[in-house]
């Protein structure tokens, strides 16, 4: 989850499960026996989609939607078509996982990749995914341009489905179910 302080916004994204249910546990009922608040949380909906949730909560995208619907910059700091298939992407300075790696054009690139090895990286619909032979540069340290091999319209909107991670977070976490080590299917 992207902390803002006026000095610098820090990415929580590494162990987001533990942290959400943590940032949960804060806002439970006090247990009216002892008096304190409860830190236990007790998960009833066993649903394979709840990761929706807990990722929408805890990671950060290239952009977010505002109260009208517009795509407003978030990890991105602006965005500019080069041409009808190359879109060049402005990352925002200062931000910070919160195992301090810093985002870099390098680190977003991981994360482009690690989802692009997936044949559906987005269970709600492959109007999500982009395009096979899609390509990403890293222009220099802050700034991205993707390639699409046709236009690609809905590519700023597919930015919102696109979870940042840091190089920890995917080596140590990513979204990979634990029984058959894949990410593909399992939601």
């Amino acid at each position: 989850m992207l902390r803002t302080s006026k000095r610098r916004p820090v990415l929580q994204a590494t162990g987001f499960a533990v942290l959400t249910l943590a940032t949960l546990g804060a806002c439970a009922p006090k247990d009216k026996a002892a008096g304190t608040s409860s830190r236990t949380i007790t998960v009833v909906d066993l649903s394979p989609l709840n990761w929706l949730s807990i990722t929408w909560n805890t990671m950060e995208e290239l952009v977010r939607v505002d109260k009208d619907g517009r795509a407003v910059p978030n990890l991105a700091e602006s965005w500019n078509w080069l041409d009808d298939r190359t879109l060049e992407v402005r990352l925002r300075r200062g931000v910070v996982f919160h195992d301090r790696e810093k985002l870099t054009a390098p680190v977003f690139r991981q994360s482009f990749d690690e989802v692009q090895k997936w044949k559906s990286p987005h269970p709600p619909g492959a109007f999500l995914n982009f395009a096979p032979g899609t390509t990403l540069d890293v222009v220099d340290d802050y700034t991205v341009r993707f390639t699409f091999p046709q236009p690609d319209a809905a590519a700023i909107m597919k930015f919102r489905g696109m979870h940042v991670g840091s190089t920890k977070f995917w080596r140590e976490l990513g979204f990979k179910d634990q029984t058959t080590g894949s990410a593909e299917s399992h939601w």
